[in-house]
């Protein structure tokens, strides 16, 4: 588990999640409302390369940035709200050459690849943020 004070840099979060991840890799981020979720995809699309401004995808659905490799950043919580989406257009955005981060990958469990590694947020009461990272077995 990592702690990172309210407001604190997430470079070593991003560090410890970019580290060893390769095209086609799957990240899922799990936390509630506000607990920093594109944050972190922001902290780590700049690891991997990626210049341009890193935003939320909540009404998009997804974003795909230059990085490299390339980043998309995937956002399923309308999702749930929408029962019987066709998600064939969201299954681009996860090409064997991209690493993708997916929030609310939950609205997402029929069709998503196996994560390649889970990282669940958790704000504590002084506001600090708890990032605990769970890879998948022999990866990361």
């Amino acid at each position: 588990m990592i702690t990172v004070a309210d407001g604190g840099d997430l470079t070593p979060v991003a560090e410890a999640i970019c580290v060893g991840v390769q095209p086609g890799d799957c990240i899922y981020l799990y936390g509630a409302i506000g607990a920093g979720k594109t944050t972190l995809v922001q902290s780590c699309a700049r690891r991997l390369g990626v210049c341009e401004p890193v935003t939320s995808p909540t009404f998009a659905l997804a974003h795909l940035y230059d990085g490299t490799p390339p980043v998309a950043h995937l956002d399923l919580y309308r999702l749930g709200e929408t029962a019987g989406r066709d998600t064939a257009d969201l299954l681009a955005y996860l090409a064997e050459d991209v690493i993708a981060f997916v929030e609310w990958p939950e609205y997402g469990t029929a069709w998503l690849p196996a994560a390649t590694c889970s990282v669940q947020i958790e704000l504590a009461d002084n506001g600090a943020r708890q990032f605990v990272i769970s890879p998948a077995a022999g990866r990361i």
